[in-house]
């Protein structure tokens, strides 16, 4: 599968997996995403990789939480979301999208990585089992690689996954934009 660049350059679509771990039991977690690509991309050291992650109405993100981690550098993460109450059940939420820079994993050449602190939010009461699933929306992946003078963006595209579980996820999964 050949894929355009903004830049009218070529890239080849690699092989992409794509995995989203949920860390920690209870109310606050974290969403740990980590992505290999394939060899079609060429030096990955000079490339940026912006997760746009959606959050849906039984999750939260704390921006407070987020520019504290920012400042110790622990994750580079921006809401995107205004006007958003952090407090506010489930059934009074909307769904917000935070901007998440990946970093690229020192024990991997091909990999980055990037953590996310979610919350549970209240959900109302019901007389099921007491577990509510949350299907998190997969993420945009963005590149921006500056090679050989020549610079380019690629975007690609992942499947869904439930918050209960994880994701891995291979195969080409990128498109042009």
């Amino acid at each position: 599968m050949i894929m355009t660049s903004l830049k009218g350059t070529r890239a080849m679509c690699s092989e992409i997996i794509l995995r989203q771990e949920v860390l920690k039991d209870g109310f606050h977690r974290d969403l740990l995403i980590k992505v290999k690509f394939g060899e079609s991309i060429e030096d990955l050291q000079t490339c940026r990789l912006l997760i746009k992650q959606d959050i849906p109405a039984g999750l939260f993100v704390d921006p407070y939480e987020l520019a504290s981690l920012r400042e110790r550098n622990i994750t580079e993460a921006v809401m995107v979301s205004e006007n958003f109450d952090i407090e506010a059940p489930n059934y009074l939420s909307k769904e917000s999208e935070v901007l998440i820079y990946a970093r690229q994993d020192s024990q991997c050449v091909d990999c980055f990585q990037a953590f996310l602190p979610v919350h549970y939010r209240y959900h109302r009461p019901h007389s099921h089992d007491g577990e509510t699933s949350i299907v998190v929306n997969h993420p945009d992946l963005l590149m921006f690689c500056d090679q050989a003078g020549s610079r380019g963006m690629i975007r690609f595209r992942v499947p869904n996954f439930e918050m209960l579980g994880s994701l891995k996820s291979g195969g080409s999964l990128c498109f042009g934009e």
